[in-house]
């Protein structure tokens, strides 16, 4: 009796890093280079699953490299002058509160 090999239903790439960079720009090759970032971004969206295939690492890849390709294409970086923790938020161990 043989043990079928099993099949991968994802893809598993040696460098997770340098593949997400190629396929980027294999995908954006065709691109005019009057494209908004909104439209790129729909672009790479849509290709994601294909690259990353569900896993949790191959996700956290597509994403950082997909922020830095908008990036220089104009999307712009979120605000953070949201607080953290709210005003009526006291903490007792801190000297410098009320």
């Amino acid at each position: 009796m043989s043990i079928a090999p099993s099949r991968r239903m994802w893809p598993m790439y040696s460098d997770w890093q340098a593949e997400a960079k190629k396929r980027i720009a294999s995908l954006m090759a065709d691109v005019p280079h009057d494209a908004d970032w909104k439209a790129r971004q729909t672009i790479l969206r849509d290709a994601a699953h294909g690259f990353h295939g569900g896993t949790s690492w191959g996700k956290r890849v597509w994403a950082k490299h997909c922020k830095v390709y908008l990036a220089s294409h104009g999307k712009p970086q979120p605000l953070k002058e949201v607080p953290l923790f709210a005003a009526d938020i006291t903490f007792p161990f801190r000297k410098d509160q009320r």
